[in-house]
């Protein structure tokens, strides 16, 4: 499901967030890929002169977005999955990976029965920590490794946020309900119910 469905049942509101919606996902994705550009070119021009530099930059590309859709997803669930640690979420939580193109993972997290609104606050704004924490390795590299270290951290920062395109549409979908509702989390789709 794409976009949110909302219900008015029995003195009480009912709203399925799914996916974030075509506009929302076209506009984010131009601002993505303007900022991929800029770094891809920057990363390229900061790259040694060398007969090879175009064979080195794919290469060095390729391996970055493999990392990414590896590692990068794996910590991309466990991150979300964080403020579920605690007793009261822990046996109700789950993470599915499946291997995807034989290359890539893919995943998804879901919680069984319902969620307070600081917690679902929590997990959706998890994968924040992966982003600055690629920002914060870019600063870092930036002083030891040679200049197009930068550009490429900076780009698996931008993938990383990108990641979260979903999440953060949850959250501005929820953020007007906030503590009034109950939450559901299946993986694929949201549920709120609170008091109309």
């Amino acid at each position: 499901m794409q976009g949110t469905l909302r219900k008015h049942r029995f003195g009480y509101e009912w709203m399925r967030v799914g996916f974030a919606g075509a506009r929302f996902r076209v506009a984010a994705f131009v601002l993505f890929l303007s900022v991929v550009i800029l770094l891809a070119f920057w990363t390229y021009v900061e790259m040694p002169p060398a007969p090879l530099r175009l064979v080195y930059f794919v290469l060095l590309y390729f391996a970055a977005v493999l990392v990414y859709l590896n590692l990068g997803v794996w910590v991309h669930e466990q991150l979300h999955c964080l403020p579920y640690r605690a007793p009261a979420y822990r046996q109700r939580t789950q993470i599915v990976y499946t291997r995807r193109y034989l290359l890539t993972l893919s995943g998804y997290y879901r919680v069984t029965g319902p969620i307070d609104y600081r917690i679902v606050r929590r997990a959706l704004m998890g994968p924040i920590i992966l982003v600055l924490g690629w920002l914060m390795l870019a600063l870092l590299a930036s002083m030891l490794l040679p200049g197009w270290w930068l550009p490429m951290l900076l780009m698996l920062a931008a993938i990383s946020l990108m990641d979260m395109l979903h999440d953060l549409y949850w959250l501005w979908q929820i953020r007007p309900i906030r503590e009034k509702g109950k939450y559901w989390d299946n993986g694929s789709e949201l549920e709120v119910v609170w008091k109309a």
